[in-house]
Formats: structure tokens, C-alpha cells, sequence
């Protein structure tokens, strides 16, 4: 119910007419009517007056309606509720008809503008008020009203723009070509008449749920159709000959291994042969292809597979290839269809066990008294899982592929069975072994102070092969107290935050991060860490990651601050043989920042220098090096915007960066926690994680452009880097 209330003691002060939808208005001075105060004017603004239901002002009365605008506390009255949603059925019956008003006018960018976020804001008000009276009413008619229409206007658009190339192709004399969009123009027209036919039942079926009425909408969406479907015959009638099928007599009781057998003949409508030797046709989703005579006859086989065992008619249909001069056509044959049971069978995976994320592949063979059977559809699944199978070749072979998930263990089954029930052939479900073996994994935890007694504890899961484990559990908790837990995401990465326990203190609380693998084939990992102060430099750094050596690294940075980024950057520029200058630039900056010295170099360009460093780095395979120059890059360009003294932490760095607003949280925390693992676990960053991180700092440390202040040095407000002329 408090949603109800929040919708009616926001909504507008109007009232709507039983009986009026918008598109009754777009038309004539009736739709010109005053919004009410504090009403949405943007649908009316940005497309005219008809955009959306008749509304009125507080001082203008209708004796049909009585005001929606009442006390909250009245809502829960039915009554109100009716009207609410009769409201809402205004606003949305409005955009309806404003947006098929500018499709009718070929305005489609305001046709798809007026199903935009209005017309989403109040169909999820109108589904939550449905929702509170119990009743169902037109939500999910509006719905695909919404999903229907825009992409009806997509449709019309496209036909409109092949039209114009169709008819630029017939005036340069390309016949082909013209037929080719001839082709494509009647393919739009068929999904244009599915998608009106659509729309219009949707618009009856509201119109008889609600008080609005949609007939007009429909009246235009059907017009629109109708123009299409007029141009699509009159251009069908230019560009094609139309053809007839004939079909001889035949054995109607068919099965995979009795087929059906056609022969006859196909013939444009003067009886003229059709001048081709080989036809194609559609037949239960297949497609065949068949000689055609010089008279025009041919004869087809079909063996039916995916079809309905129960099947009594098939249609055949003649499909001419784009730059053919002849019409498609169809005949529909009566059918008895046989079920016939098949067999199937899947090779053997490799003898060795699989670990968690492995890829296990097979392969299916179906066949049917010795005969492949051909685009069948397979179901696979592993351990449970949905595992990937495609439709089998010409061979009746199909490649099955699966991921080991965390939840198999011990000997999983991958089994692949018919996709669908009673088709016209069918087998027993076929299964395969797979021995699975238990992998060790690896947890770290790294616990900082964000303020207020609130703790950040966040770290990654991997197995002892390096491979991130996605969707388990991690525990944390402090002095064997669970205080949060959180799930591993794809990177494996894991975050949690939590207020530390009344009778702990940062200064001395060590958070614990566990995982406990049973019921998986991952081993249990776990790890500790000291809480980082947020505003304690002076207490020696006393973070530490669970099982990596962070105590000692941890003091020295607090001690010589960013003087380390600064000289480990410096060795890794001049590994990466860049500009010697640059090194030594990145060097005496460094020293300068150990010894105090307040000169500064130029931020942006000892940032991109680094960037381009890392890259190198990347490109020579020394992934943790392109993380830490990269970092190094980031730190020098936001160091000076945000004010952080040299001495700090590189999670002190952070924290401060997002506080002073000079980066985005997640990407520094992102490129923070990267650089932490690179420099200090002792462990190897993928190349796939230190790319991403590599283009994360690049997006930090890039120039604002335009946002850039002038040069002090100037007076003239003359770019000191432009090109000057010769003086005359």
C-alpha cells in the first residue's frame, strides 16, 4: 500500500474523461487543454499537445471525474484506486496514441519518443497500483503494447529506407538488385502485419479492461499496414512471375525412415516451365533442394525429424533465390506421421579427472536404423547444469561442451536427450562419465578502516591453478564472531563491509575471511588481515594480508610513501627502454618526494608516459610490471588535484582521491587492490586482468580536455602549445 500512497500524493491534480484516449485528441482544438500544476509537461512539449490525455488545471472542474489528487491516508479506498489507475491508463493511452499519430505522419523518431521513459515510469506505477487492487487488468497488455509498437516503428522505418533503395536500384537499371530488396521489402511486409495484428488485439483488449479507448490509435496503426501491404503488392506485381506448385499422387503415411516422396511440377501462372534447374524448398522447417526438369517437373525428399509426431499437413513452399524473377509459392499436403525411436551415442572424455572451471567436450551421434539423423535438436546437461549441444550436421554428429561447476564432485554425468517432447523421432537420453577431482584453492583478505567504525574487508578466490572462482560464499568475521560474508564475482573477487563489534577497536582487530568447500570439488582456504587505519600513518602500517608477506612492505610504504611507486616505476621504465629523459624525470621526481624537495613535474605527462610504459610492459609479458607502472601513472595524475600528501598509503591514496572527487570509487579501488596484488602478494596477475587494469588507469589518469585551465603564463589567452606563424 506504500506505493499507492506515494503515487497518489505525487500525482497531478487532473482528472480524465471515461471513455478518452489520446488519440481521440491529437486532432482538433480539444487537445490543446492546460496541464495542471506540477504535471509532467515533457511528453506535451516534446511532442506536441497530443502526446498525452486530456488534463486540467486545479480551478477547472468536470462533473464526469472527481479529482485525483486526494489525502493519502484515503487511499486505500477502492475506489481511489480505480481512479489512480484510470489515471495512469490516460497517461499511457496518450503516449499510445501520440506515438502512433507521428508514425501515421513518418515523424519515427518522435514515434519511438513517445514509448520512451514516460511511457516506462507510468506502466510500472500502473503495474504497482494493479498489483495493490488484486484484479487483473491491462499491465501486461500495456506492456507489450510498448515492446510491439516501438518495434513496429523500427519496421515501418526500415521499409520506408528500402523502399527508397529499391526504387534507386530499379531507376539505375540493376534488376537484381531491385529484386533482392523487392524480396526483402515483402519479408518487412510479413512482420509488419504480425506485429499490427498485434497491436490492434492488444489495443481491444485494454480498451475493454479500461475506460480509455484506443480505436482511433488502432484506426492508424491499421492504415499505416495497409499503405505497406498496397506498396508491397504493386512492387511484388512489377518485380515477380507468379509461379504454381502441383503435386502428383503420393504416399501420405511418412516416417524418418519412410519418407515422404513428391514429384510435380512447377510452373509460372501462364504454365510456362520455370527456368531453372534447381529449386529450393521449405518443408517442416528443413530445407530441400531438387533438379528441376525442362518441363518443370521435379520430385523432393523429405525425412521428417523435428516435426510433431502427430502432424497431419505439411506445407511445402517454392523458395526462389533474391535475384530470381519468379514469385514464391506453396502448396500444403496432407501427412501421417510414424515416430521412430533412435539411437545415441557419446564418445568418451578424456581419462584424466577435470577440475572446477575445466572444459569437458564429447561428441553425440544420433542415427535411425543406420541413418544419420540430420538438424535434429539435442538437449545437454552436466551436473545438473545446462551444458551447450548444437542441432547435428549432415552427419548426425553434434559437438557437446560443458564447464566443471563448483557443485560437481566425485563422477558427474553429461547427458544429451531430445530437445522437445513427441517429435517424429525421438531417443532415450544418452549419458557419459566424467571423473572430477578436488582442486586446492587460495583466499587473501585485505581489511581497511572507512570510517565511523566501519571496516571494508575485500580480497579474490582462485584456485591453486589461478583460476577465479565465481558465486562462492566468503565469511568474514572478527575474533571468531561472523559479522558479513559476500560471494565471489567472475573475477573472483569478493567485498564486504561491515560495523566492527562494540568491544573491538581498529587499532588492534584482525579480520578473518573464510571459504569452506564442502559440498564442492574446491578445497577450504582462508586468511587474515590487520584493519588499515583510514587516519593512523604514524601506527607503521598495520594491514596485512592473510599468508602474503604485507607486514614488512606495508611499514616501508607508510614510511617512504610514494617514493616506492615513484622508484619502482623508474626501474620499470628503464626496463621498458623508454625515453631516458622521461626516466629520469619519473627518478627525480621520486627523490624529490624522499627528500621533501616541493618541486613538481608535470602530472599529465609523467601519467601517459607511464601508461605508455606499462603497455610496453604488457606487450613484453611482464603483466605485475604494467600494473605497478601503471599505477604510478594514476598516482602522479591525481596526487596534486586531490591534495594527498606523498606519504600516503595507496589505500589512504584512494579513499582521499574519491573523497575530493577527482575519480570514479570502483575504478580506483579496482586499480588499488590490482596494484596491491601485483606489487606485494608474490603472486601473477593474468595478462587478462592486468589489461583491464591497465585501460581502468588510463581512464583515470586521462586529461578532462576542454575542462582544462589556461596557462597562468599567458595573458593573451593564447595556447602556448599552437603553432605560430612566421613573423612578418
Amino acid at each position: 500500500m506504500f506505493v499507492v500512497v506515494c503515487l497518489v500524493a505525487t500525482a497531478p491534480v487532473a482528472v480524465v474523461s471515461a471513455g478518452t484516449g489520446a488519440a481521440a485528441s491529437a486532432d482538433g482544438p480539444a487537445a490543446t487543454t492546460s496541464a495542471p500544476v506540477g504535471a509532467d509537461s515533457g511528453r506535451a512539449s516534446a511532442l506536441g499537445p497530443a502526446a498525452g490525455p486530456p488534463r486540467q488545471t486545479a480551478n477547472e472542474t468536470n462533473n464526469s471525474t472527481g479529482v485525483l489528487h486526494e489525502n493519502p491516508n484515503e487511499v486505500g479506498d477502492e475506489n481511489r484506486l480505480d481512479r489512480l489507475l484510470s489515471y495512469l491508463s490516460g497517461e499511457l493511452n496518450g503516449d499510445i496514441g501520440a506515438s502512433a499519430l507521428r508514425l501515421s505522419q513518418g515523424e519515427y523518431e518522435a514515434a519511438r519518443a513517445a514509448l520512451g521513459d514516460d511511457y516506462d515510469d507510468s506502466l510500472a506505477k500502473y503495474v504497482d497500483v494493479e498489483g495493490e487492487t488484486g484484479a487483473d487488468r491491462a499491465g501486461e497488455e500495456y506492456r507489450t503494447v510498448g515492446e510491439t509498437q516501438r518495434a513496429y516503428v523500427d519496421t515501418v522505418s526500415e521499409f520506408r529506407e528500402t523502399r527508397r533503395e529499391y526504387e534507386a536500384a530499379r531507376q539505375a537499371g540493376d534488376d537484381d538488385r531491385a529484386r533482392e530488396l523487392a524480396r526483402e521489402l515483402t519479408r518487412l511486409a510479413e512482420d509488419g502485419e504480425t506485429q499490427s495484428d498485434r497491436l490492434t488485439d492488444a489495443f481491444e483488449t485494454i480498451s475493454n479492461r479500461t475506460d480509455g479507448d484506443l480505436t482511433e490509435s488502432s484506426a492508424r496503426i491499421e492504415a499505416v499496414q495497409a499503405n505497406i501491404s498496397e506498396r508491397r503488392d504493386e512492387i511484388v506485381s512489377r518485380e515477380f512471375v507468379a509461379t504454381r506448385l502441383s503435386v502428383d499422387d503420393y504416399d501420405r503415411d511418412i516416417s524418418f525412415t519412410d519418407p515422404l516422396v513428391l514429384s510435380g511440377s512447377l510452373v509460372a501462372d501462364n504454365g510456362t516451365p520455370v527456368a531453372a534447374k534447381t529449386a529450393r524448398f521449405a518443408v517442416g522447417g528443413q530445407t530441400v533442394r531438387s533438379a528441376v526438369a525442362p518441363d518443370g517437373s521435379f520430385e523432393l525428399t523429405y525425412r521428417p525429424t523435428r516435426i510433431p509426431a502427430d502432424t497431419s499437413s505439411l506445407v511445402v513452399r517454392y523458395l526462389p533465390n533474391d535475384a530470381s524473377m519468379y514469385q514464391a509459392t506453396e502448396r500444403v499436403v496432407p501427412v501421417a506421421v510414424s515416430q521412430v525411436n533412435a539411437t545415441a551415442e557419446l564418445s568418451e572424455p578424456s581419462a584424466s579427472p577435470y577440475g572446477y572451471a575445466d572444459a569437458v567436450s564429447v561428441r553425440a551421434a544420433v542415427r535411425a536404423n543406420g541413418t544419420p539423423v540430420a538438424d535434429y535438436p539435442l538437449s545437454a546437461t552436466f551436473a545438473g547444469s545446462a551444458a551447450t549441444a548444437a542441432a547435428t550436421n549432415a552427419s548426425g554428429q553434434s559437438a557437446v561442451s560443458a564447464t566443471v561447476p563448483a557443485t560437481a564432485t566425485g563422477t558427474a554425468s553429461l547427458r544429451v536427450a531430445p530437445d522437445g517432447d513427441d517429435r517424429a523421432v525421438t531417443f532415450a537420453p544418452a549419458t557419459a562419465s566424467v571423473p572430477l577431482e578436488t582442486e586446492g584453492t587460495t583466499l587473501d583478505a585485505s581489511a581497511r578502516e572507512t570510517g565511523n567504525g566501519t571496516v571494508a574487508v575485500e580480497g579474490r578466490l582462485e584456485t591453486d591453478e589461478g583460476e577465479a572462482v565465481r558465486g562462492q560464499t566468503v565469511a568474514v568475521s572478527v575474533g571468531g564472531r561472523a559479522v558479513a560474508s559476500a560471494t565471489t564475482d567472475r573475477s573472483g573477487a569478493y567485498r564486504a563491509t561491515f560495523d566492527l563489534p562494540s568491544d573491538a577497536s581498529a587499532e588492534n582487530a584482525t579480520v578473518s575471511a573464510a571459504f569452506d568447500g564442502a559440498g564442492t570439488n574446491l578445497g577450504s582456504s582462508a586468511a587474515t588481515a590487520s584493519v588499515r587505519l583510514s587516519n593512523a600513518v604514524a601506527d607503521g602500517g598495520s594491514g596485512a594480508s592473510g599468508g602474503l608477506p604485507f607486514d614488512p612492505l606495508d611499514l616501508a610504504w607508510v614510511v617512504v610513501g610514494t617514493a616506492v611507486v615513484g622508484l619502482v616505476a623508474a626501474v620499470l621504465l628503464r626496463r621498458n627502454r623508454v625515453d631516458d629523459s622521461v626516466t629520469a624525470a619519473v627518478a627525480d621526481e621520486s627523490d624529490a618526494s624522499d627528500a621533501g624537495d616541493a618541486a613538481e613535474s608535470d602530472p599529465e605527462t609523467t601519467g601517459t608516459t607511464a601508461l605508455d610504459s606499462a603497455a610496453a610492459a604488457l606487450d613484453a609479458g611482464r603483466p605485475n610490471d604494467a600494473v605497478v607502472v601503471a599505477y604510478a601513472g594514476v598516482r602522479e595524475s591525481l596526487g596534486t588535484a586531490a591534495g594527498v600528501d606523498d606519504a600516503a598509503t595507496h589505500w589512504e591514496f584512494c579513499d582521499r582521491c574519491v573523497d575530493a572527487g577527482v575519480a570514479p570509487a570502483d575504478a580506483l579501488e579496482s586499480l588499488t587492490a590490482g596494484y596491491e596484488r601485483a606489487a606485494y602478494s608474490g603472486l601473477s596477475v593474468s595478462d587478462e586482468d592486468a589489461a583491464e587494469l591497465v585501460e581502468t588507469a588510463r581512464s583515470l589518469a586521462a586529461p578532462s580536455g576542454s575542462d582544462a585551465p589556461d596557462s597562468s603564463e599567458s595573458g593573451d589567452g593564447t595556447d602556448s602549445s599552437e603553432a605560430v606563424g612566421a613573423v612578418e
